[in-house]
C-alpha cells in the first residue's frame, strides 16, 4: 500500500469511528475494534514514512 492510500485509510477510519462514538460510545466493542483497526494503519504509516526521513 502507497502513501497516498494509506493515508485516504487512515482519513476514511478516522471520520467512521467519530461517527460511531457519537451513536454507540466510547467504550463499545465496534468502537473499540475499529480503533484498534486505526492504531494498525498509523503505525504502519509511521514506519513507512518516518517524520524528516
Amino acid at each position: 500500500m502507497d502513501e497516498e492510500k494509506i493515508t485516504l485509510t487512515i482519513e476514511q477510519l478516522r471520520q467512521q469511528l467519530s461517527q460511531m462514538v457519537k451513536e454507540k460510545g466510547f467504550s463499545d466493542a465496534a468502537v473499540i475494534a475499529l480503533s484498534q483497526k486505526l492504531d494498525i494503519y498509523i503505525v504502519q504509516y509511521q514506519q513507512r514514512y518516518p517524520e524528516g526521513k
